[in-house]
């Protein structure tokens, strides 16, 4: 894999899902999102892509990545809180 210069990556700390319990419907597959990362591109400014990295409720211990879009709330275990303050 190779990386590309022309890409900028950040956290989302805002992201909605960061500090819920998720379920990936494809696989089936629970987790906590530990945080989302957003790919833009130095050249247009646009998000090329996001990545919620989760961590298991399975007890399997191998952590996972999907996009946030394919992703559901289980349950809340944070409050609601205006972005920035988590």
């Amino acid at each position: 894999m190779s990386l590309n210069a022309n890409v900028w990556v950040r956290e989302d700390d805002g992201h909605r899902l960061v500090g819920r319990e998720v379920i990936h419907c494809a696989t089936g597959r629970t987790g906590t999102v530990g945080t989302v990362l957003v790919r833009t591109s130095k050249v247009t400014g646009r998000t090329i892509s996001r990545t919620a990295h989760m961590r298991p409720l399975d007890g399997s211990g191998r952590e996972w990545t999907a996009d946030p879009k394919e992703l559901e709330t289980l349950r809340c275990l944070a409050p609601d809180m205006p972005a920035g303050t988590r």
